[in-house]
């Protein structure tokens, strides 16, 4: 059905992606020069429905599902940068700061469980990493395995914050509260470091994929833990 323009909805209600609107980060830290982001949610365990349907039943009479799901990916399209005297490679800025504790993108990142606060900062030292992620210097795919290894999972964890802009009828310089994803167990399993440059787009671009376990919704954990922990 469309929407009349007489329909009282409110200003700017369709989401979109990018351009500040949607940010993550990974260890309380912008991903920066991020291409893409893919992720996938997790899908219940096993076959997932299994419909229960007697011999002598034309339709099936009950639909069951399990109260489980598996792990969730999320795939990381970066933008290689020329390092300083140094090989770079895209995870070793994953996690680390981003020049100076005022000039970051998008504002200050604050801890995993708080939305960011602020507005834009600065960009001129996006180049230069402030300190090391718990990643830098990671040489391939298995240092990068033992390296995360002995890291607080905080490090590794990644969120997602989701920024709606301004409405129009609003105060100005108020906008809407974010609201935000946390990604819980977050698990480097994959870097495909390999070379495949196009003479028409120039651009160099590796890929990480991250596995969780299970996400939190601005800070809730599905009820799912608390019927598994419930008193019998």
């Amino acid at each position: 059905m469309a929407i009349s323009a007489q329909t009282a909805l409110p200003q700017n209600f369709v989401r979109r992606g990018g351009s500040g609107f949607t940010i993550f980060t990974f260890g309380g830290q912008p991903i920066a020069f991020c291409q893409q982001v893919a992720h996938t949610t997790p899908r219940p365990v096993g076959q997932g429905a299994s419909a229960i349907q007697p011999m002598d039943e034309p339709y099936p009479i009950e639909i069951i599902t399990p109260a489980a799901a598996g792990m969730g990916q999320i795939v990381l399209n970066l933008f290689e940068l020329f390092g300083s005297g140094s090989v770079s490679k895209v995870w070793d800025r994953l996690g680390a700061s981003l020049g100076g504790s005022t000039a970051v993108p998008f504002g200050s990142a604050g801890s995993s469980g708080t939305p960011f606060t602020g507005g834009p900062g600065g960009t001129s030292q996006l180049l230069a990493l402030g300190s090391d992620g718990p990643l830098t210097g990671a040489v391939d795919i298995v240092d990068i395995f033992i390296k995360q290894a002995s890291q607080d999972p905080t490090k590794l964890q990644i969120v997602q914050y989701i920024r709606p802009p301004a409405n129009p009828s609003s105060a100005p310089g108020t906008r809407p509260k974010p609201y935000y994803i946390v990604y819980v167990g977050c698990v480097i399993t994959d870097a495909v470091d390999g070379e495949q440059i196009d003479v028409g787009t120039l651009e160099v671009i590796k890929q990480i994929t991250v596995a969780y376990r299970y996400q939190l919704r601005d800070g809730v954990a599905s009820s799912a833990f608390a019927y598994r922990d419930g008193a019998l």
